[in-house]
């Protein structure tokens, strides 16, 4: 019996353990990439000179800037927090797959709106943006984990479970070196 061999108490027929179920696995994994990359970018981003004169927040005080900074950071975390308790609401009603499609859809709004965010519209756009990503990351932190066990047969899903956490560190990694 070798390191990796997995042993059941009632055995699965191996047409369950199909690439299928991998590759819906990675696919739904892939939703944990935004509050990796979400996270890790933010830090470096309000640090950015340009990103500080385009604001014109290098004009501030160390205190008014210090506020700016933590509100564009702080708010992605209140847009999660009332996205993961939204979740149950949406999941139970729509099912997992629904879940993780408006999930999706509202993160892209809000990164759009991060994207359009300029002097000219101002911090309020920004600040929208940061809480509807935190409202699609919210939603998909809390539904991953349990979509993925749900789909996994018992004697991989430990494994596929794990997929989730290397996605949030791979969306961790190519935020800071988009960055």
């Amino acid at each position: 019996m070798g390191l990796l061999t997995l042993v059941e108490d009632r055995p699965t027929p191996p047409s369950v353990y199909n690439w299928r179920v991998y590759v819906l696995a990675m696919i739904a994994s892939c939703g944990s990439n935004m509050i990796g990359y979400t996270s890790a970018f933010i830090g470096t981003t309000v640090t950015l000179d340009s990103f500080r004169s385009e604001f014109g927040i290098d004009k501030l005080t160390t205190a008014e800037s210090s506020l700016i900074s933590e509100n564009i950071v702080s708010l992605f975390i209140a847009g999660a927090f009332f996205g993961a308790i939204f979740t149950y609401i949406l999941s139970h009603y729509f099912g997992r797959k629904v879940c993780l499609c408006v999930a999706s859809a509202i993160y892209a709004v809000g990164a759009g709106l991060q994207c359009g965010a300029t002097s000219k519209t101002g911090l309020g756009i920004l600040y929208a943006g940061r809480v509807l990503s935190g409202l699609g990351t919210g939603v998909a932190s809390n539904i991953i984990p349990i979509y993925l066990s749900e789909l996994a047969p018992p004697a991989i899903r430990g494994r596929l479970v794990g997929l989730y956490e290397l996605g949030w560190q791979i969306g961790g990694v190519l935020g800071f070196w988009i960055n």
